[in-house]
Order: structure tokens, then C-alpha cells, then sequence
């Protein structure tokens, strides 16, 4: 059922067919029965249409989270930043944001292309692989740089929040910046 919540395209599709169908009994019979057929047929899919939208799906709450994340990222909010790990996170995760994130002014943090999300059968745990772009601004020597990196991030939920476990990147970005 959650391929249905994430994708509008199978309710329009078969709303499409259905109002198709409808519309060609309501010219064959011109009844006031298939016309209310019609009616049906239309307010049946925007009645799907719109529960589709106002449902987030796990897949949609962490790719959410995601761009949330990055935005605070993009915003060098390193306390904003430490409130999407999870209590459990890996130390390394937390020491990685309380040492690299002071040392440059990030000019911009994105995710590129669409992120591939996986969320187990609990729903209570994710994995996320995504291309990230940072754009940033040694503040030690002015170097302005921007990095592309490979990302593998295992989030959990939190009651209603996903926050991240752990991360693997393919950058080394203590070396990155020269420390």
C-alpha cells in the first residue's frame, strides 16, 4: 500500500481509465445514472488524490529529514546538526560535526539526483544513499572549495523523528581539511 501513498501516478492513471470508461457509457446512454457515474468516478480520485498528498509514507519522512538536514548543514547550525543524530549515534559522527563543521562557512550543502532510501519492514530503520555537494570557505586561510562525496547514512526513528545512526562517506575529509 505504500507504493500507492508515495506515487499519485497509478491514482491518476486509473482514475484516467475509470473517468475514460465513464464518460463513454454517459455518451452511449446520456442517463442521468451514468452522469452520476461520472461525478462518482471524478470525486473517487480526488478523494484519492488528496490522501495521497496528506500521507508521509517512512520514505518520504526520511527523505524529508534528508533536506532538512542539509539545509542546517548549509546554515552552520552545528547544534542544529547534533540534533539529527540519534542517541545511540557512533562517536565518531558527533566528533566529526563539533570539529570539522567550525573550522569552514558552508556556502551550500545539497543532495544531488534523487536519494535511494530503503526502509526495512519495521519501518523503524533506514538506509539512505545519496551524492552530496558542499561548497565551503576554510576560515583558517580563505580557501574557498567545494567537495562532492558519495554518502551511505543508517537512520533510526525516534518516535516520530528519523535521526542518523551512522554514515560512511568516501571522502576523508579530516585530510581534506589538512588536518
Amino acid at each position: 500500500m505504500n507504493w500507492l501513498a508515495e506515487n499519485a501516478l497509478p491514482i491518476w492513471m486509473g482514475g484516467a481509465v475509470a473517468l475514460t470508461m465513464a464518460l463513454v457509457v454517459y455518451f452511449q446512454t446520456r442517463t442521468n445514472r451514468a452522469l452520476a457515474g461520472v461525478g462518482v468516478v471524478v470525486a473517487v480520485t480526488a478523494a484519492l488524490l488528496v490522501a495521497e498528498r496528506l500521507m508521509e509514507t517512512p520514505r518520504e519522512a526520511v527523505e524529508r529529514t534528508l533536506y532538512e538536514l542539509a539545509a542546517t548543514v548549509e546554515a552552520n547550525d552545528v547544534p542544529g546538526a547534533l540534533a539529527f543524530l540519534a542517541p545511540t549515534a557512533a562517536q565518531g559522527i558527533r566528533k566529526d560535526i563539533e570539529t570539522l563543521m567550525p573550522l569552514v562557512r558552508i556556502e551550500r550543502a545539497r543532495i544531488i539526483g534523487t536519494p535511494q532510501i530503503e526502509v526495512d519492514d519495521s519501518g523503524d530503520a533506514a538506509t539512505v544513499r545519496c551524492r552530496g555537494v558542499i561548497l565551503a570557505v576554510n576560515k583558517r586561510d580563505g580557501m574557498k572549495g567545494g567537495a562532492d562525496d558519495q554518502l551511505t547514512m543508517n537512520w533510526i526513528r525516534d518516535g516520530d523523528r528519523w535521526l542518523v545512526e551512522s554514515y560512511t562517506s568516501q571522502r576523508n575529509w579530516n585530510r581534506a581539511l589538512g588536518r
